[in-house]
């Protein structure tokens, strides 16, 4: 099976470097969202707004501009069966991680991506790092047991040793509370969140998936399944310096659920955007990684 992308005017920023150690590609799965269907749109209307928004990344104090990204597009899905679709992702990612060997930013789709994308790069993973307002850990969502409310239980029952750090959740259902509760699970909900009461180290090479809804409403409305009392921007900034501070590497970062189609301000993906300007910067601060 051949590994294709489509193609796509707009690269992301708009400042095309193919030796910056910032990798980009869109993988617009969104096959079995079930509220608001539509993240499949995310990764070009981010793109979008990566080209007008100014590339600085106020943590890191870095000027992307200088860095620029590699932009690898997106992958081309096929639509229907969910284990065609992995076998798609599966090996377009497997081929971009033999070129790329810096930071991979996944931008979807929606949050079942993170199901497929871990276990392409699994045996480099020490820490699975989740910001999301939901667990996804139920073990049947509407009859389907592969879902974007099933993924988080069935990578930890396919792997069980897998260090899990979950942040900013605020949404349970009552098996995925005793789900977790059994489970090897470092879990921060929304309260000790935005209280700063996150307590972690040693997360090693991390993989993070961050669940745009983990944000408040007030300030990412455009997702497939919003839920009030979120944390805000600044918040997430300290917990995204935090993570850096107790990591030995970044090794990919995946930004899901953002969803244009309710998302007419655009100010969804101008956040996702920007989340990515300052996790470059922080890469490239902390890894001092070369980009010329």
């Amino acid at each position: 099976m051949a590994w294709r992308v489509i193609f796509q005017e707009l690269i992301f920023g708009c400042v095309e470097n193919k030796l910056s150690p910032i990798g980009v590609v869109g993988v617009p799965i969104d096959h079995t969202s079930t509220y608001r269907p539509g993240s499949r749109f995310a990764p070009a209307k981010i793109r979008e707004a990566s080209c007008n928004i100014e590339l600085y990344s106020l943590v890191s104090n870095l000027f992307l501009n200088d860095v620029g990204f590699r932009d690898y597009f997106d992958l081309q899905l096929p639509p229907g069966d969910i284990e065609h679709v992995s076998n798609y992702v599966r090996i377009g990612l497997e081929n971009i991680l033999r070129e790329h060997r810096g930071l991979l930013v996944i931008l979807g789709g929606e949050h079942l991506l993170t199901y497929f994308s871990v276990k392409s790069i699994l045996k480099n993973i020490d820490t699975l790092v989740v910001l999301d307002a939901h667990l996804d850990s139920r073990n049947e969502y509407l009859g389907s047991t592969l879902n974007h409310a099933t993924f988080l239980r069935r990578l930890l029952e396919e792997n069980p040793d897998l260090n899990v750090v979950h942040i900013g959740s605020r949404a349970y259902s009552r098996e995925e509370i005793e789900f977790v509760s059994k489970k090897h699970i470092k879990f921060f909900n929304v309260l000790s969140t935005q209280r700063g009461e996150i307590d972690f180290k040693d997360l090693g090479r991390v993989y993070m998936s961050i669940d745009m809804d983990v944000f408040d409403p007030a300030y990412a409305p455009g997702v497939s399944n919003p839920e009030p009392f979120g944390i805000d921007p600044i918040v997430f900034m300290n917990i995204l310096k935090s993570i850096y501070e107790n990591s030995s590497k970044i090794l990919a970062v995946d930004i899901v659920e953002v969803n244009p189609l309710v998302d007419p301000s655009g100010v969804t993906s101008t956040l996702a955007a920007k989340i990515v300007v300052e996790i470059s910067g922080l890469y490239v601060v902390s890894y001092k990684e070369k980009f010329t």
